[in-house]
C-alpha cells in the first residue's frame, strides 16, 4: 500500500511538470565544469612579462605573442596562489625562473566593498549549457571570477554568494617587487598609460554561469511553485553583478513557474551591449510562485527598500530604478507604481481594518499587504508578456489541478484560521475563498478573477514610464487579427494596455520573448532610453 501511494505521489507530480512544462515552458538550465586539473604551478619568467609590462606603460602596443605572454604569467601568479591556499603556503610567495619572489596583493576602491573568499579563473570555467554566446573582452589581464559570500553586513545576496567578473593585472614597475592587482572591469575598462588606452580583458559570461549554476538550486521552478514555506527564506532582491555606485539600478522579475535563471542568458546579452553594461547594475527578484500577488508585491516594496538603504550605506549616487518584468512579473513591476487602501480592502472585508477581530500581528500583515503607496523614483517600466487580464491556461483543467496543489504561505493561513474561528462574519465572498486558501497565484490569474479586475483598474502612476513587449506565436503576413493573436500562454488582448508609452509587437514569438534575441534587443533598446 506504501508503495502505491508513493508511486502515485510520483506519477501526480510527474503529471503536474508536463502539464506546466507544456503550458508555461521550463526554464533552460544552465550547467558549467570547473576545470582545476589545470591548476598546475608554472615558473614565471618575470623578464619577459617585465618588458611587456614596460611597453604598455611607455603607450606603446605589444605583439601579439608579447600580450598573450604576459598574460599567461598574470594567470600563472593567479594559480599559484590558489595552489598556495589549497597547500597552506604563504599566499604571495609565487615560483618563478629566477627562484620565488614575494607578490604584493592590491584590490581596487570598488571590490574592496566586496569581502572575496574566492578566486577562480575564468579560463577554468567551462560553461556546458544555458548561453548562446560567450560575453569576452579581449585586453590587457587575466579574466577571473570572484565570490562575494552572504553575511551578515551584506543579506542582499543569495545563500549560495554573488559571483561576479574580476581582472588581473601584475603591476611591474618595481620588478623586484611586482604587485598583483585585482580590479572590476565593469568599471575600469582601460589602461591608460602615455598617450594610449589599452582594454582591459574580461569574461563576463563565466561569472554569470558560476552566479546562476549556483542560484538555480535555490528557487526550484516547480518546488517553489508548490511548497512556499520551504523556500519562503530564500525569497528576496538579490544583486547581480558587483556593487557600483554610480550606476542605476534594473530590477529582473521573473514569472510563474520560473526562478531568478531565467535572466542568465538576458544579463549575459545586455553585458554585449557596453552602453547597458556601463549603465546598469542588475538585481534579480526570485520568489516562490505559487503566494498570492499582494503578498509577493509587499516582499518586492520591502526588498527594494531594503536594497536602496543598502546603497545608500555604500556610498550610491543614483537610486532610481527600472524594473523588467515577464508574465506575471510584469504584474509584481506594475504594482510598484500603484497604490493600495480602502478600495482593495473593501473587496475582501466588510469592516474597516481598525475593527476587524484579529491579532495585532496580523492586522500589521494584512496593512502592509494592503494599504501601501507607489515605491518612490521608479524610471521605467518594462512589461513582457504581462496578463493583465489573466491567461486562459489558468482556467484550463491542467491550472485548476495546480492551483490544487500550492501550499499557501503560513502566515496568510495562521491568518486565515483566525478570522475564520473569530470574524468570519466580517468577510466578503472573495475574503472567505482567501481566508480558506482556496486563491493562489494560479487561480488568480484566471481571466476575470476579482483580484485580477482589481488591479486592471488601478490607474498608471503618470511619473513613470510603461513599455510594453508582446509576443505572437503567428507571423505577420498571416493576417491574424490582434483579437486572435496570442503567444501561446497570454493573448494580446490581455496584455494590451492602452495608456503605456510604447508597445512593441514581436511576430513569431513565444512566450518567453526575453529569452530570445529579437525580445532581448527590445528590453535593451528600451533601457537605454533617456
Amino acid at each position: 500500500m506504501l508503495m502505491r501511494e508513493s508511486v502515485n505521489q510520483q506519477f501526480v507530480r510527474l503529471a503536474l511538470l508536463g502539464v506546466l512544462c507544456f503550458n508555461f515552458g521550463c526554464a533552460l538550465r544552465v550547467k558549467v565544469r570547473e576545470n582545476w586539473n589545470a591548476a598546475q604551478r608554472t615558473e614565471i619568467s618575470l623578464q619577459e612579462a617585465t618588458i611587456t609590462w614596460q611597453q604598455i606603460k611607455r603607450g606603446e602596443l605589444p605583439s601579439p605573442r608579447q600580450l598573450r605572454d604576459y598574460n599567461t604569467a598574470v594567470l600563472d601568479s593567479v594559480v599559484q596562489i590558489g595552489v598556495n591556499w589549497a597547500e597552506e603556503r604563504p599566499l604571495s610567495v609565487v615560483t618563478t625562473t629566477d627562484g620565488e619572489v614575494e607578490f604584493d596583493v592590491q584590490v581596487d576602491e570598488v571590490l574592496s566593498h566586496e569581502s572575496i573568499d574566492q578566486i577562480i579563473p575564468a579560463d577554468f570555467v567551462r560553461v556546458k549549457r544555458g548561453f548562446d554566446s560567450d560575453v569576452i573582452i579581449e585586453g590587457v589581464g587575466a579574466p577571473l571570477i570572484a565570490r562575494q559570500p552572504k553575511t551578515r553586513q551584506n543579506q542582499m545576496i543569495p545563500e549560495s554568494g554573488l559571483w561576479f567578473p574580476v581582472t588581473a593585472l601584475l603591476n611591474l614597475d618595481q620588478p623586484s617587487r611586482p604587485v598583483l592587482e585585482l580590479i572590476d572591469p565593469t568599471r575600469q575598462r582601460s589602461l591608460s598609460t602615455g598617450h594610449a588606452r589599452f582594454p582591459i580583458a574580461a569574461n563576463y559570461t563565466a561569472s554569470f554561469a558560476r552566479d546562476f549554476f549556483e542560484r538555480q538550486r535555490l528557487i526550484p521552478d516547480l518546488g517553489a511553485l508548490l511548497k512556499f514555506e520551504k523556500y519562503a527564506d530564500r525569497m528576496g532582491l538579490h544583486r547581480v553583478s558587483s556593487f557600483d555606485p554610480d550606476k542605476q539600478v534594473c530590477v529582473l522579475i521573473h514569472g510563474i513557474y520560473s526562478s531568478p535563471s531565467t535572466w542568465e542568458d538576458t544579463i549575459n546579452k545586455f553585458y554585449e551591449d557596453p552602453e547597458v553594461r556601463e549603465r546598469y547594475e542588475f538585481w534579480t527578484f526570485g520568489y516562490p510562485t505559487g503566494a498570492l500577488i499582494p503578498y509577493l508585491s509587499a516582499e518586492l516594496r520591502d526588498g527594494i527598500r531594503e536594497m536602496r538603504a543598502f546603497r545608500a550605506r555604500e556610498g550610491a549616487r543614483d537610486q532610481s530604478v527600472v524594473l523588467v518584468g515577464h508574465s506575471m512579473g510584469g504584474l509584481l513591476a506594475k504594482s510598484m507604481t500603484q497604490s493600495g487602501g480602502d478600495k482593495d480592502w473593501n473587496k475582501l472585508f466588510k469592516v474597516s481594518i481598525d475593527d476587524l477581530e484579529v491579532s495585532s500581528e496580523y492586522r500589521g500583515t494584512l496593512r502592509r499587504i494592503i494599504y501601501y503607496e507607489p515605491v518612490p523614483n521608479i524610471e521605467k517600466v518594462i512589461l513582457c508578456s504581462t496578463p493583465h487580464r489573466g491567461s486562459r491556461i489558468a482556467s484550463k483543467p491542467g491550472g485548476k489541478f495546480a492551483a490544487m496543489l500550492v501550499q499557501v504561505p503560513v502566515k496568510l493561513a495562521q491568518g486565515g484560521s483566525e478570522i475564520l474561528n473569530d470574524a468570519e462574519h466580517s468577510l466578503t465572498h472573495l475574503g472567505w475563498q482567501i481566508a480558506k486558501g482556496k486563491v493562489t497565484s494560479i487561480n488568480q490569474l484566471q481571466p476575470g478573477s476579482s483580484l485580477m479586475q482589481a488591479y486592471l483598474r488601478k490607474p498608471l502612476n503618470p511619473s513613470v514610464r510603461y513599455f510594453s513587449i508582446i509576443g505572437s506565436k503567428f507571423g505577420e503576413k498571416d493576417g491574424v487579427p490582434l483579437e486572435k493573436v496570442t503567444d501561446g500562454v497570454v493573448d494580446y488582448l490581455s496584455a494590451h494596455i492602452a495608456e503605456v508609452e510604447e508597445e512593441v509587437l514581436i511576430y513569431k514569438m513565444p512566450h518567453g520573448l526575453h529569452r530570445e534575441p529579437e525580445g532581448i534587443a527590445e528590453i535593451s533598446r528600451i533601457l537605454k532610453l533617456p
